[in-house]
């Protein structure tokens, strides 16, 4: 059976598999699916489709989680924006309240310094006030220490009669005459009302009294000086009187100079504290004046922070609600390195350089995915003529997206440029399962396609495949360059359950094809010529896959799958059925959130590697392929990611020599 129409049958579904994934994954997706022809081949690739079908369930479940992270992300610009609006509004508030209490503390600040000025200007007032209420009271108090000599004599001097007279009286005290005087005193005190500022007119009235007596010698001469006495100490005491009372004013003069000293003093420490409490409130106003500035300039600059907020909350919510709604839109390539090298009855190996390119993008409403892939692949089977370079054909295709809650539709259309070799040595064809590619190039190919998926639940879908390859005809031989085949065209269905939990996912797909009938030239190669025309229909293929991604603990999974291929004899000419088995098991380890390793076995089982078209190098018989994969997924940033992955491999001919062999991949992905 044909290389070439096994790997048109695989290649009739422009797979939308990246298409279901986040943007950030749909470049690594569309790679791993398929950027050139090894990857479309019937044979599947154990470094190419099967991590394929893997990293398509990952991106299924991806895109969920990142749909999960798109709606909370919206949720939370929603709040964001809610939160940039109350601040700005607050913000806007405290600033109109900056600026009222600036200009009320401008207000207080200048009333302050008025009301300090009135103080110092008082202060000083009463300072002089002070100073001349201190001179008068120290004039007082010496005028009151100078007279006070002449209170002291006169009381002497009044002390002293007084004595002469108690002397004189108590030598008889029962005189006539000193009874007399005490009777004049009496009278006269009586006639005055012993008011006190009459005592020196009740001293003249008793003298003149005593005066109008006789006065004679003896006992009446001691009267005669007793009332001599009394007269002096009359005089004495009505002396004295006048200077106590002058004393008195003086006394009171200075008194009332004290109080009002003591009150300018008192007036004066008043207005000191009040011109400390004035000078401190006037800088606390100041300080106050700062603060309010700063809080002035603050609330300005808050209320420009919030306003800038508010505008950068409003792009979030317009650039969530665009994420949301164009979910994994974005666009990226993939480049690498692969090398394969075998040992057998030759020694051969092959180098391929990939690029590729996927864009996911919207015109409107419409929503579109652009793809392209292409690369160069250098092979050489080891064989005379077995050596082939040059590019490989290069495959574009374009999906329209059609996607609602429940039921999504995309419609595609893929065409294949022949931009490769499709005229080569039959020597040059590798051998099944040894490399990427077995040939290298056809012709034009177009393809139509329509993919329905029906969510049953979030993580639960069924998803059902359509597509027609047309395939134009195209020289085949380059011993015979001339030769010509037209396959026939291919119409593919595919049927799909997958479950794409957070810990578990796994995918069951049943696939079958049919292909028209081909019509290809027969050569002899040793004689370089067309022997005649070959007319045959391939038989159908049917292939049924399950593959199956179990988390058993918080970084390791444990990954298996199994493949069951049947394809049909083809009529028209001698071919056999070809059945495929594929297994695999394996385990993925995350050591951190940036780096993880697998290791995978591989077992296939393949009942003949018969083909009409490519015979030099499959000898018809099945073979057996055992292989153990190791691989390292390195996340460079968020956008860029690195995988490499090496194989060593052996395959059991059956009636044959059989091979063995390894290889290696580098790819390299970046979401632009």
């Amino acid at each position: 059976m044909s290389m070439l129409r096994r790997r048109m049958r695989r290649g009739g579904f422009v797979r939308p598999a990246a298409a279901a994934a986040a943007a950030a994954a749909a470049v690594c997706a569309l790679c791993a699916l398929g950027t050139g022809h090894g990857a479309m081949a019937a044979s599947h690739d154990t470094l190419h489709d099967v991590p394929g079908y893997f990293s398509y369930m990952s991106n299924v479940e991806g895109e969920i989680r990142s749909y999960h992270a798109a709606v909370d992300g919206l949720a939370q610009a929603k709040a964001d924006l809610e939160n940039a609006r109350n601040n700005l509004a607050e913000a806007r508030a405290a600033t109109a309240d900056a600026a009222k209490n600036l200009v009320l503390v401008g207000q207080n600040l200048r009333a302050a310094e008025d009301h300090l000025a009135a103080v110092r200007t008082a202060l000083a007032v009463a300072e002089e006030a002070r100073a001349a209420r201190t001179a008068e009271a120290i004039a007082a108090q010496q005028a009151e220490a100078d007279y006070a000599p002449q209170v002291y004599a006169q009381r002497a001097q009044v002390n002293a009669l007084s004595a002469q007279e108690s002397r004189l009286t108590d030598t008889d005290p029962g005189s006539a005459a000193g009874s007399r005087r005490a009777e004049v005193v009496a009278r006269v005190l009586r006639e005055v009302g012993y008011e006190q500022n009459r005592i020196v007119d009740a001293q003249i009235m008793v003298e003149a009294a005593l005066a109008g007596g006789s006065v004679g010698t003896g006992a009446e001469g001691g009267t005669t000086q007793l009332d001599a006495i009394s007269a002096q100490l009359t005089a004495a005491q009505a002396a004295l009187d006048a200077v106590e009372a002058r004393f008195d004013e003086l006394t009171a003069a200075r008194e009332m100079a004290e109080d009002a000293e003591r009150d300018a003093r008192e007036l004066v420490a008043d207005y000191q504290q009040e011109l400390t409490a004035s000078e401190a409130d006037l800088t606390q106003l100041q300080s106050d004046r700062v603060e309010a500035e700063n809080y002035d300039r603050e609330a300005r600059a808050w209320a420009s922070e919030a306003a800038r907020d508010e505008v950068t909350a409003q792009k979030q919510l317009a650039q969530s609600e665009h994420e949301l709604k164009y979910l994994g839109e974005g666009k990226g390539y993939q480049t690498g390195l692969e090398y394969y090298a075998w040992h057998g009855d030759h020694a051969g190996h092959q180098l391929y350089l990939p690029l590729s390119y996927f864009a996911r993008t919207h015109a409107g409403k419409t929503k579109l995915d652009y793809g392209l892939s292409t690369g160069y692949v250098k092979s050489d089977t080891g064989y005379e003529n077995g050596s082939v370079s040059g590019w490989t054909d290069t495959q574009l295709s374009v999906t329209l997206r059609n996607e609602k809650p429940i039921n999504r539709v995309y419609y595609g259309f893929g065409v294949s440029v022949p931009t490769g070799q499709s005229r080569f040595a039959r020597y040059a064809v590798v051998p099944e399962s040894l490399a990427r590619f077995t040939d290298f190039g056809a012709g034009w190919q177009y393809i139509p396609s329509v993919e329905v998926v029906h969510l049953i639940t979030e993580r639960d879908r069924l998803t059902g495949r359509l597509s027609y390859t047309m395939r134009s005809s195209y020289d085949y031989s380059k011993e015979v360059p001339s030769a010509r085949v037209s396959p026939g065209n291919i119409f593919s269905q595919e049927v799909e359950y997958l479950h794409a939990g957070e810990k578990k996912q796994y995918m069951v797909q049943l696939y079958h094809n049919m292909t028209e009938r081909s019509e290809q030239d027969a050569v002899d190669t040793d004689s370089r010529t067309i022997i005649g025309k070959n007319n045959y229909r391939d038989g159908d293929d049917w292939e049924l896959r399950y593959f199956h991604n179990q988390k058993v603990s918080k970084k390791d999974e444990v990954r298996f799958y199994a493949i069951y291929a049947l394809t049909g004899a083809a009529s028209g000419i001698e071919s056999q059925s070809v059945a495929r088995q594929y297994y695999g098991l394996g385990l993925r380890h995350v050591v951190s959130p940036k780096l993880a390793w697998l290791a995978m076995a591989h077992y296939s089982d393949v009942s003949s590697t018969s083909d009409p078209l490519r015979t030099a190098l499959n000898t018809g018989g099945g073979f057996k392929r055992k292989s153990l994969v190791a691989g390292v997924e390195w996340k460079i940033t968020e956008r860029k990611n690195f995988t490499f992955q090496a194989e060593r491999y052996v395959r059991s001919d059956d009636g044959g020599f059989g091979y063995n062999g390894w290889g290696v991949t580098f790819w390299y992905q970046e979401t632009l």
